[in-house]
């Protein structure tokens, strides 16, 4: 099909969707009309109404008030669909079958008054063919059938409102031009849609409906959160009838990361998901009245002095070590239970072995349930009308065993039997601690688990310690989707995470994407001197060198970091990422530049922008940048493994530079 005819047909299209948008609107406005006559009738004939007229007024009002937002929801697509109806045209000529025929894929699927497919979703069966395939033979699998065939024709377009901008016919699943025009664009104040340049391995992890936990580790710009969000309209799409998104919640990192991505799921047709930060999420489960304590500032004061007593503190609970410390203790109270024998009355004994072997029947439990447990079960030996008096005999005597007032007591004694300290603020509890206590309250008092969510998408999934992710698996023992990059972790470096992870979160499967496609070639070659993931891939999208500006003193560091700014306040960039490694820094920086217009990023920050950007790398975590600068680097810094380094310079899109205090012979460079 020649551009001629894509035109012709394009034009036909986009008709066809004005005149679909007319009828909406002649429907909305009809629905309105109606709306307004039977309230002005309830109103005027309200006392001749009796209360099932009224009931079914009520009912249609109800009605028309759902068709109405039914409504409006597909003439926000048509919208969508009037300025860009389609993004690709695939040409498959089916098994046993003489004719070729064309399918065009776009956002949102759409049909002419005649029921004719004139755009099928991206999400849709036969769409895989486009992201799977390049041209030979093909299938697609449809309610549990495969469809076999012969891929003969991938076109790919650029659409801008209704004109046709860009063609170009490709054998893979993403043109190298077409992939390299969309890379190349400046950023936004909202993470973009992908479905144009999706993957063939990314849109096999979309598509992925069986996975009970799917774990995705992925490089710096490697499109995890995008595809995990892109996974989570996908399940929206197929599972319409169970899976709704006020059922799916996502755990966030910080407000301006909500922000960010909260456009993703409604620009692909879904409503928005509920967005929580961690402490938000479990507070409810703490019936203390307990609040935490600056989760962010906690982190920011680590992050800055990774040294301290604080730091050290707040390491040991998030390691490995800590946590087998908790499971340890846990089950010394366990074996508490049945230390000794029982006796009831001079006249029922229950011997160790006996409440061990009954102990080990029960299903799991807390403490306190398993004492109720036990002591049910061992009654059960006496008379029908003792067996009240011998169950609450058998119980008192093992709560007498454990000790334990409260969980947080409990909490509090470990810790000083660890010998290690606990800030005993009144009603408050340090983020650090939230969990710990959580994964005690758990196992001796009970925390009844959430079911109404169905679905949770925990995103920087390294800024989490195993402890987390085993307490978050047991309160919400639903469907997961956790993404991250264990190299981007700002405040340990711990081995083999991904695997014990694999071992806290059971039922799960992992997938690792090591190809970056935000930053320029330039800048992942740089950034990958400071990760120790070998395989890190740059795409080869060429731009300029990493800038190295080696400065003698403030001054000179003032002077150049100006002209930096000036010339990004000429250039074509939208967004400009200031990071320093701590908020001292920032504050200089801010100050040094006060006539220029920069917005400082930090834990009170909820939306991003575009301009100048001035934060530390704890908040810049997530983000991208057209241009970034990184303002205080030691000389010793960059011959040096840094997760800092690695995560700062990994924002950066386009340009990239570094000031770099100099202590002699240095010149300014590029590497």
């Amino acid at each position: 099909m020649s551009n001629t005819k894509e035109n012709e047909r394009l034009k036909e299209v986009i008709k066809k969707i004005e005149k679909k948008i007319e009828q909406i609107d002649g429907t909305v406005i009809a629905n309105e009309q109606a709306y307004k006559d039977i309230k002005k009738y309830t109103v005027e004939y309200k006392n001749e109404l009796d209360k099932y007229e009224v009931y079914n007024h009520q009912q249609n009002l109800s009605f028309i008030d759902k068709r109405n937002n039914f409504e409006t929801n597909i003439r926000k697509k048509l919208a969508y669909l009037k300025e860009t109806p389609y993004f690709s045209r695939i040409k498959f000529q089916f098994e046993d079958d003489e004719d070729v025929e064309n399918f065009y894929i776009g956002r949102y699927g759409f049909a002419d008054d005649l029921g004719q497919q004139l755009i099928y979703d991206w999400r849709a069966p036969i769409s895989s063919l486009y992201y799977d395939f390049s041209l030979g033979s093909a299938y697609y699998e449809s309610l549990g059938k495969r469809f076999y065939g012969y891929l003969k024709g991938k076109r790919q377009f650029e659409i801008e409102k209704g004109e046709l901008k860009f063609v170009v016919d490709t054998d893979d699943t993403v043109n190298d031009d077409f992939l390299m025009n969309e890379l190349s664009k400046n950023t936004s104040n909202e993470m973009k849609t992908i479905i144009h340049t999706i993957q063939k391995e990314q849109n096999e992890v979309i598509r992925d409906v069986k996975a009970k936990n799917l774990i995705i580790q992925g490089v710096a710009g490697s499109g995890k959160t995008s595809i995990a969000l892109h996974r989570i309209a996908y399940l929206l799409y197929q599972k319409r009838e169970e899976l709704q998104a006020s059922d799916i919640l996502i755990l966030s990192p910080n407000d301006v990361f909500s922000s960010y991505i909260s456009t993703v799921l409604p620009e692909l047709g879904e409503d928005e998901l509920n967005q929580l930060e961690i402490t938000q999420l479990v507070q409810p489960m703490i019936e203390e009245k307990l609040t935490v304590t600056d989760r962010q500032g906690e982190i920011d004061r680590i992050v800055e002095k990774p040294k301290s007593k604080e730091a050290e503190t707040y390491l040991y609970k998030r390691s490995e070590k800590f946590f087998l410390s908790l499971k340890n203790h846990i089950q010394q109270l366990n074996n508490r239970l049945f230390s000794e024998d029982i006796i009831v009355d001079h006249q029922y004994t229950f011997s160790k072995k006996e409440l061990e072997k009954v102990n080990n029947t029960l299903t799991e439990s807390a403490l306190f349930d398993r004492a109720k447990q036990l002591a049910r079960q061992l009654s059960k030996i006496a008379p029908e009308n003792e067996q009240n008096h011998i169950r609450e005999a058998i119980e008192k005597e093992l709560r007498n065993r454990l000790q334990i007032t409260t969980s947080l007591n409990e909490y509090v004694n470990f810790l000083m039997l660890e010998k290690i300290p606990f800030n005993q603020n009144k009603n408050k509890i340090d983020y650090a601690d939230l969990f710990p206590y959580l994964y005690f309250k758990m196992n001796i008092e009970g925390i009844l688990p959430n079911r109404q969510i169905k679905h949770i998408v925990i995103d920087e999934m390294q800024d989490y310690s195993l402890l987390h992710f085993y307490v978050l698996d047991r309160l919400f023992p639903c469907q997961k989707t956790i993404c991250g990059d264990v190299n981007q972790d700002l405040l340990t470096t711990e081995m083999n995470f991904l695997e014990r992870l694999q071992t806290v979160v059971p039922n799960n499967r992992v997938v690792t994407f090591n190809t970056s496609y935000r930053s320029s070639y330039e800048i992942i070659k740089f950034a990958k001197r400071f990760t120790t993931n070998n395989a890190l891939t740059p795409i080869e999208r060429h731009n300029k060198e990493v800038e190295l500006m080696y400065v003698d003193h403030q001054k000179e560091k003032q002077e150049k970091l100006i002209k930096i700014v000036e010339r990004f306040e000429t250039s074509a960039h939208k967004t400009c990422g200031i990071i320093c490694q701590t908020w001292d820094e920032v504050a200089k920086i801010k100050k040094k530049l006060s006539s220029y217009e920069i917005t400082r990023f930090g834990k009170q920050s909820s939306a991003m922008t575009e301009g100048i950007i001035i934060t530390t790398p704890q908040y810049a975590k997530g983000l991208e940048f057209d241009q970034v600068i990184l303002t205080d680097i030691r000389k010793e810094q960059l011959s040096a493994k840094s997760n800092l380094l690695y995560t700062s310079c990994s924002r950066a899109l386009h340009e990239l530079t570094l000031f770099i205090l100099n202590d002699g012979g240095e010149t300014d460079g590029h590497v």
